[in-house]
C-alpha cells in the first residue's frame, strides 16, 4: 500500500516497504517503483535469468537480532561480472573537460520551500543554519588576500562579495547531493534551476580560478573581471590544494574531499521552478538509476571504509579511468562521496527510500526572474 503525506500543499507519494522489499530482493519490489531488471549479470546471482538473490543471502543478511545486512567474509573475495552493457551511471561522469551545465538542482527545506512560494525569491540566505557560509567562501577570503596573480585576488574578491553573498549549493543531478555528509539534512524539497545560455561559470581548483562558458570554452579573468555579471556559477572542487586528499601513490592524508556548484547571481538565473512534472520526472530517473546500480554490484560492494573510500574518490576523480565498472561511473558522478554514498546495499536503500519519499504530486511554480 503507497502511503500519503502533505509537506506544503503537495502531496508526496513514497513506499514505506521500500527498504525491505529491496533487502528481501529487488525483483519482489515491482509495484512500488522499484523495478526488477533481468540482465546478464543478475542471471548468474539468482539461478535463472530474472530472479533475484536476496541481499541476506550474500551480504550475511539480516540476523535474529535484526539490524541492517553486514558484509560477509566471502564478500571482500567478490569479483565484480564484467561490464556487457553501458555503466548506469556513465552518462552522468563528471569531470572538467565537460565542467558546465545549464541546469543545476538544489535541495531545500519545507520552510524554505513555502518561502518560495510564497515571496518567489530565489536567493535569500547568505549561510546555511548552524554551518555558516560554506567552506568555498573562507577559500575566495585567502585568495583574495594571498593570491600572487593579482587578477586572481581581484576575480576571488568579486566571488566572495555582495555577487554571490546570497547562494544555493547545487548539483547535476539531484541523487548526488541528497543525502549530504552525516547529521546534516539539506531538506526534501528539489529545485531545478536553469542558467542563462550567456552564462559563465567558474572553476575553483588547485588553489587557482579560471572561467569557462557554457561549450567549455576558455574566457580569459580579464573578461571575466570587466564583466562579472556574467558569472552565473562556480564550480568549487575541495582537493588537495583546498584541504582535501593528499594524493600521492598509496599514501594519501588530508580531510575528505566533495565538490559543488554555486549559484547566486539572480541576472544569469533564466529560470527556476519547484513541484514541476519535470523535476518528479528527474527523480524518478534516478531511483530507477539506483534500482539498478543496486542490483548490478550488490554482491561486490566496495569493502573500505568510509574515509578511504573517500580519499580514493576524490583522488580519481580527475585521472581518466583505466578500466570502467559500474561502481566507477557511479563515483566519478558524485558530488559527495561521504559514508552515506558507499556503494554498499544497506546505504543505497537509504538512499532510494529517501528519494521515493521525496516524490510529490505535481504543484508548479515556474519563475523566470525579470520576467511577467
Amino acid at each position: 500500500m503507497v502511503g500519503r503525506t502533505r509537506v506544503l500543499g503537495l502531496e508526496r507519494t513514497f513506499a514505506p516497504g521500500a527498504v525491505a522489499c529491496l533487502v528481501l530482493g529487488v525483483g519482489s519490489c515491482i509495484g512500488h517503483g522499484v523495478q526488477s531488471e533481468a540482465t546478464p549479470e543478475t542471471a548468474g546471482v539468482g539461478g535463472a535469468q530474472g530472479s533475484s538473490t536476496p541481499v541476506g543471502a550474500s551480504l550475511g543478511g539480516r540476523g535474529a537480532t535484526g539490524g541492517a545486512p553486514q558484509l560477509s567474509a566471502a564478500a571482500g573475495a567478490c569479483s565484480a561480472p564484467p561490464l556487457l552493457r553501458s555503466a548506469v551511471f556513465q552518462p552522468q561522469m563528471f569531470d572538467r573537460s565537460r565542467l558546465a551545465r545549464r541546469e543545476l538542482f538544489s535541495w531545500t527545506t519545507d520552510e524554505q520551500a513555502a518561502e518560495l512560494r510564497r515571496d518567489q525569491v530565489l536567493f535569500t540566505r547568505s549561510e546555511r543554519p548552524g554551518l555558516g557560509p560554506g567552506y568555498a567562501f573562507t577559500v575566495f577570503e585567502q585568495l583574495a588576500s594571498e593570491a600572487s596573480d593579482p587578477e586572481q585576488a581581484q576575480l576571488a574578491s568579486v566571488l566572495g562579495g555582495e555577487l554571490f553573498s546570497k547562494a544555493r549549493f547545487a548539483w547535476s543531478e539531484p541523487w548526488a547531493t541528497r543525502m549530504g555528509w552525516p547529521g546534516e539534512d539539506y531538506g526534501g524539497n528539489l529545485l531545478r534551476i536553469v542558467l542563462k545560455p550567456e552564462a559563465w561559470v567558474v572553476l575553483v581548483k588547485d588553489g587557482s580560478l579560471s572561467i569557462f562558458d557554457l561549450q567549455n570554452q576558455p574566457i580569459s579573468l580579464a573578461d571575466a573581471l570587466a564583466n562579472p555579471t556574467r558569472l552565473g556559477a562556480i564550480f568549487y572542487e575541495k582537493d588537495a590544494a583546498l584541504g582535501g586528499p593528499v594524493c600521492n601513490g598509496s599514501f594519501i592524508s588530508g580531510g575528505n574531499g566533495y565538490r559543488e556548484f554555486i549559484v547566486g547571481n539572480l541576472a544569469m538565473i533564466d529560470e527556476w521552478s519547484l513541484g514541476t512534472q519535470t523535476i518528479r520526472d528527474r527523480l524518478s530517473d534516478n531511483i530507477q538509476q539506483l534500482s539498478t546500480f543496486f542490483q548490478r554490484i550488490r554482491v561486490c560492494p566496495t569493502t573500505k571504509s568510509a574515509q578511504q573510500w573517500n580519499f580514493s574518490v576524490v583522488c580519481d576523480w580527475d585521472f581518466p579511468s583505466t578500466e570502467l565498472t559500474e561502481i566507477n561511473a557511479y563515483e566519478r558522478s558524485l558530488a559527495v562521496p561521504s559514508e552515506n554514498y558507499l556503494p554498499v546495499p544497506e546505504r543505497l536503500v537509504t538512499l532510494i527510500e529517501t528519494l521515493q519519499g521525496d516524490l510529490f504530486e505535481p504543484d508548479p511554480l515556474v519563475v523566470k526572474p525579470g520576467r511577467p
